[in-house]
């Protein structure tokens, strides 16, 4: 007769012992309202080839106050994301490029300039193509 093999116990709540879990957690979570904020436009895009009617109408339930709220969480988490990743890549780095040691708060602060720099160069497209 064969023996089951041993299953340690799993707490389903492993995540909560310790800080640097729950701020992983909490990252991975982002994801999700990133991830539904997508299949929004996905479905903004389709309406618009569907024509004008569903095109407006698309327009018209984005004004509602439930979809007004959903994507100012979906702001507030883009930049939590944002945030955590430009704070962790460092780490995903090699340590040292051309025998020369990285210096984390530079790659942190050149993540930022460049993620300014096309946040601004997209607002003045956006400005002067409308």
């Amino acid at each position: 007769m064969r023996q089951s093999p041993y299953h340690r116990p799993r707490d389903p709540f492993w995540y909560m012992r310790r800080s640097v879990y729950r701020r992983y957690m909490v990252r991975e979570a982002t994801s999700v309202f990133i991830g539904l904020w997508m299949l929004n436009l996905i479905l903004g895009i389709l309406q618009l080839s569907r024509g004008e009617a569903a095109w407006t109408a698309w327009l018209t339930w984005q004004q509602h106050p439930l979809m007004l709220t959903f994507s100012g969480l979906t702001l507030i988490m883009a930049m939590v994301h944002t945030t955590t990743w430009f704070a962790i890549a460092p780490k995903a780095m090699p340590k040292f490029i051309a025998g020369k040691a990285v210096v984390h708060q530079q790659v942190v602060i050149g993540h930022w300039l460049v993620f300014g720099l096309v946040s601004l160069f997209l607002l003045v497209a956006v400005y002067w193509g409308a």
